[in-house]
């Protein structure tokens, strides 16, 4: 009997480590200085910064603890403004359709329950009677802040993986990626149709997609890291999904491993056309935010900036444009099986996107997905 209390606290220890990583992984998210910045926004709002902050501490406990368990946990990322929420919506509505539910826009299980913001979802309310290839998460941070956030999580005995090598390496990442002046100025009306975030762009259109630029640059590079080192990580071009919505989907759909079919992906992009998400966005019915879905088009960029920003903008985001868009080329002709004959026409959009840029240093070989 000698020693039997040491090994009974020694699994304790173990027991308990998990928990505490991922509640010290929420102390230091609660305690990071710039959300001392924040209190004039506590004035003028109330309650809703703390809520959103307390929803952040407990979802980066949540995702600490899945992925301890060895659970899949897919993040849905991207710069803010870039097609995101869309790609969310149109997950939702195949996702349900493959548990037999006849889909319309408006969904019966509303997709922040299948799919749930980690800023401001409560991702262990999600509806878990929904069938899905892994825990999908939405976030708009960089990858090295992901890493950051989770990547000391150890995995907890029988959770599998590799001994010493943090679950986070394996999560997916489907990053959603849009021309950066598009996106920026997107990002602008955001801020400036909301009263809390308007006085950030009381400067004007120029000033304020400049002063935004670095965190764009810094977002897509990080990723393009990220799959530099082996991380799972999915490009998808949000103008190549505007263009070929179900070829680009479908791909997506493969790549997580999400049962489908053709049906299936022409219901749910036929229901999430912009159009009818702005209808019932108007009646507040289906979004708590307006301007979910400002525009959905390209070319935003090039009509509302001046020749000088929009040049500084495309000189600054050719060179990880490019990288990035001959990594979406690879991963469609990595594929088996094309969605259609419009494959080929996908692949000479995308390099067309790449045109009057310099040539490209050979990438690392893609492994196949």
């Amino acid at each position: 009997m000698t020693g039997k209390p040491g090994a009974i606290a020694r699994s304790r220890a173990r027991a308990a480590t998990p928990r505490l990583a991922g509640i010290g992984a929420a102390l230091r998210l609660l305690f990071r200085s710039r959300n001392f910045q924040e209190v004039p926004r506590l004035l003028r709002e109330g309650s809703a910064p703390v809520v959103r902050l307390l929803i952040q501490m407990h979802n980066t406990s949540e995702i600490m603890r899945l992925l301890q368990k060895g659970r899949q946990v897919i993040f849905v990322s991207s710069f803010p403004r870039s097609g995101n929420t869309w790609v969310r919506y149109l997950l939702a509505d195949v996702f349900l359709q493959s548990q037999g539910v006849e889909t319309t826009t408006e969904l019966p299980v509303h997709p922040d329950k299948i799919v749930p913001d980690f800023y401001c979802h409560w991702i262990a309310r999600r509806d878990l009677n929904v069938p899905v290839p892994g825990v999908f998460v939405k976030i708009h941070d960089a990858f090295d802040r992901l890493e950051e956030r989770f990547g000391g999580a150890t995995p907890s005995s029988g959770a599998g993986g590799a001994a010493g090598v943090s679950p986070f390496r394996n999560c997916k990442h489907l990053y959603l990626y849009r021309s950066p002046e598009d996106t920026l100025v997107s990002f602008y009306h955001y801020h400036a149709e909301r009263k809390h975030l308007k006085s950030k762009a009381g400067g004007g259109i120029d000033a304020f997609c400049l002063a935004h630029l670095p965190a764009w640059e810094e977002n897509m590079a990080s990723y393009l890291r990220a799959a530099d080192e082996g991380i799972p990580v999915l490009f998808v071009p949000y103008e190549l999904l505007l263009q070929y919505p179900g070829e680009i989907l479908s791909n997506l759909l493969r790549w997580l491993g999400a049962r489908h079919d053709g049906a299936t992906v022409e219901r749910a992009i036929s229901n999430m056309q912009f159009n009818k998400l702005q209808a019932i966005e108007a009646r507040e019915a289906f979004h708590e935010e307006a301007l979910s879905f400002r525009r959905g088009r390209r070319g935003s960029g090039q009509t509302e900036l001046q020749a000088a920003t929009l040049a500084e903008i495309q000189n600054r985001t050719a060179h990880l444009l490019e990288q990035a868009h001959s990594r979406a080329m690879m991963q469609q002709a990595l594929e088996r099986n094309p969605a259609s004959s419009k494959t080929g026409r996908i692949r000479m959009a995308a390099a067309l996107q790449n045109k009057q840029f310099k040539p490209l240093h050979p990438l690392p070989k893609l492994q196949r997905m």
